[in-house]
This record gives C-alpha cells, structure tokens and sequence, in this order.
C-alpha cells in the first residue's frame, strides 16, 4: 500500500472595498487594498490499495460567524467530491486582516461583495478539489517536530487595571511547537508542505484596511519559493498564543512575522531524512573515544487512511459581554456575542470534533478557538506520536475552548465564548479516549 496525493492552491483574494470590520475599534468598515493575495491551499490525500481518501483545506480567512454560512461553503465542496463530512476537514487560518464572510453584514459598507464572493470562491475550491481527486500520484508522507519562536503567551494581567488583557506576555512559558508533514512523489518532487503552528495571525490589526493573510503569507511564499509545493497551514490550539509583535497597520510587521515562521518551517525540512528513511545503531568504533555509528534503513510506510467525527455535548454559558463607555465598540461587543451564540444550543451543544488518520500521524479538527493546552496536555499523553491540532474546521464559531482558570479571572476567551466551564477539560477528555483506543488497535 502506497499513499497517492496531490495539491493546488487557488486564489480567493477578495474584491477591494469589501467589508472588512474585524475590530471594534477600527475607523475602517470596508478594504481600501491588497497586501498578499489570500489563498485556499488544497490536498487530496490517498490510498492505492482500497481507493479511500481525504481532503484537506486552509484557507486564508477569519472565522465563520454564522453556521449556515458555513454549512452552505462546505456542502458544496462535499457535493462537488462527492466525500463525507469525515473525510474532509475546511479550516481557516483565522486571519484577522480578511473580509467578513458573514452574509448578515450585507446592508454594511462593501457588505454587497459578501454573497458573491463566497459564491465564487466555494465553487471555484470545490472544482479545484474535484479535479484532484482525479489525478492523484503515489507518494511519500513524511513527519517531524520542530519548534518556533514566533508564538508568545498572550494573557496579559494589568495590575493597575485588575484585569487580563489580551496582549504579549513573553514571561510566561509557551507551547512554540511546530509540526511539519513533507509530502513528496516517489522521486521526491514535492507535492505539498504542511506546517500545524499555533499563533493568532494578529500582526494586523484596526488601523489596517488592506485585506491580508497576515503572517501566513510570507511564510508561504518563503516555504514554496525554497522547497517547492503547496504550503498547506493548519492553525493549531492558539486560544492564548500570538505573536509578540501584533496589532500594526504596518504590513512589513506581519512579513517579519512571516518569516519568522517560514525560516523555521525550511529549518525542519533541512533536517529531515529521506522519506521513509530510519536511523538505526550500527556498531561502536574504536577511536580516540569510543563512537556510535547508526546506519540509515528504508522501511514500508503506514498509508492507513480512516476519518471520524465524534460529537460531544458541550454545556452552554450566557455570553454577554462586559460594559463600556464607547458606544461603538460595546455595540460591536453585543453583535459579535449574539452571531456566535446563535451557534449553539441553549443549555447544551452538540460539538463536532474530526479525527483523521493520515498514516502515523492523526489529526484532530473542531469548530472553535481552543487554548494550546489542548495539545500540550494530548502530545505529552502520547510521546512520540504525531499530532495535528487544527482550531476553527469543519463549523461555524463556537467561542474559545478555555480553561477553568480562564473563567476564575475573568479572562475575555471566558466571557466571549458561549461555551460554559468545563468544555475544554471534556474535550480534553474525549481526545484522549479516542487515541487511546486508536493507538490500542494497532
């Protein structure tokens, strides 16, 4: 058995002058311009021997603030490919400098490129999908931690104000992994490159009206410029993760950003050994100290391929946010709280989370922002193994999955998200179920 695999990016850069409010204090209501083009990174992954696959795609957009809005995009990427739910995971990179891609806010400034837009681009990413499938290659997929220096802690307490603010906190210890999937044809032309970080693309902020993918697209442009492929980036448990350098109406700071990530995404690749390759302790060699010497094995590859959705029931919480003076932003505050919490139930929510096994590695995939916690705790659970954790896929926004200390202070991931106590430590919970059953069968 043999992976088979294939990529495509397609452009989905939206029309300037469409709505772009994704901060409350911002002066700017639609785009003025265009920093990077955004792009939709595609990767259809199979297997020779029984015809199964997968679909994996990232985008470059922010998050979907109404579920039917989301639903509607994925259900005809499912009609063009004729795939299950499982067997295709749609994540946003979460950048903040996209448009909105909620089609309540028609009657907005730019609100009537919103519809159209989304029409186009859903079309256009399902028909790129669809012409994967057909022309699949035997591959290799291979996998290696690294780690990056790009994420800092980002709950910030204020002691004059009592409070968290949501700002860099380098003094706190911070998960920087970073796990990068080569994917390559049996001569080792590249195929794709998957980079799984977490970090808030929030280089950009209010003062900035050009539409961005923030630091995610230079790191493209380095990673496919150097190495080749399609750079495919899964924006990992980044609920509290950001980057130290943020909230700049200057495009040049989520360029360093990008960088940043790109250089240590090249810096993972250079230190990988062929696909498939193995080291393994030779022998001992006398010499002025006694040396080991290792010698490098090709073995077969796992190309299991199998996908699962598990829906847990979420307890729900009011989300009503906090007073302010400023009128603006408090309005914006209660708007932004009513959307995601018409995306979940009353008391209790049905929570879709999407496991997929790619080979040795599995990914695992929910509709929300959860803290990197989530990882931590799992990856530590299971050494060795290899873990993608990917925020905001396969659902409309549910709220940030934070812990209980988070709500103890008071933090703003506790207050905005209608997602009660407790729904990170279930999901925690469930996670680990799942691998362990998983990694039992073997």
């Amino acid at each position: 058995m043999t992976f088979t695999a294939a990529a495509q990016s397609v452009d989905i850069t939206p029309p300037v002058g469409i709505h772009i409010h994704n901060w409350a204090y911002s002066p700017f209501l639609a785009s003025t311009g265009i920093h990077q083009p955004l792009k939709a990174q595609v990767l259809a992954i199979g297997n020779d021997s029984n015809g199964s696959v997968q679909l994996l795609i990232s985008m470059d957009l922010g998050w979907w603030m109404s579920a039917k809005d989301e639903w509607t995009f994925r259900k005809e990427i499912l009609e063009h490919t004729d795939l299950s739910e499982s067997q295709v995971v749609l994540a946003l990179t979460h950048t903040h400098a996209g448009p909105s891609i909620s089609r309540e806010d028609v009657n907005r400034p730019g609100g009537e490129f919103i519809g159209p837009y989304l029409d186009s681009i859903q079309r256009k990413i399902g028909l790129a999908a669809k012409e994967l499938l057909k022309n699949l290659q035997p591959c290799v997929i291979d996998w290696s931690y690294g780690s990056c220096s790009l994420a800092v802690n980002r709950d910030l307490f204020i002691q004059n104000e009592k409070r968290f603010v949501i700002g860099a906190n380098p003094s706190v210890d911070c998960d920087r992994t970073l796990l990068v999937g080569r994917v390559a044809t049996l001569n080792l032309t590249p195929i794709a490159v998957i980079a799984n970080y977490a970090a808030h693309p929030t280089s950009l902020a209010g003062l900035n009206s050009k539409i961005s993918p923030d630091y995610v697209g230079s790191a493209r442009e380095l990673v496919e410029k150097e190495f080749g492929g399609t750079f495919i980036f899964l924006q990992g448990a980044s609920g509290d993760l950001s980057p130290r350098d943020q909230y700049s109406d200057d495009p040049a700071v989520a360029e360093k950003n990008g960088l940043i990530l790109g250089l240590s995404v090249l810096s993972v690749l250079a230190e990988m050994l062929k696909p498939g390759e193995k080291m393994y302790y030779e022998e001992t060699i006398e010499s002025g100290a006694p040396l080991g010497s290792f010698i490098k094995v090709v073995e077969g590859q796992d190309s299991t391929l199998r996908s699962e959705i598990v829906k847990l029931n979420l307890r729900t919480q009011s989300n009503e946010p906090p007073p302010s003076t400023n009128k603006a932003v408090m309005a914006d505050r209660l708007l932004r709280a009513s959307r995601v919490r018409e995306n979940v139930g009353e008391e209790f929510t049905p929570f879709p989370v999407t496991f997929q096994r790619i080979g040795e590695a599995i990914l695992i995939a929910y509709p929300g922002e959860a803290y990197s916690y989530l990882q931590t705790y799992i990856r530590g659970m299971f050494p060795g193994r290899i873990l993608l954790f990917v925020n905001l896929a396969n659902g409309a926004h549910c709220g940030y999955i934070a812990p209980k200390s988070a709500y103890d202070d008071g933090r703003y991931p506790a207050w905005q998200s209608p997602l009660a106590v407790g729904c990170l430590e279930m999901l925690l919970e469930n996670c680990e179920k799942y691998l362990t059953a998983s990694f039992a069968s073997e």
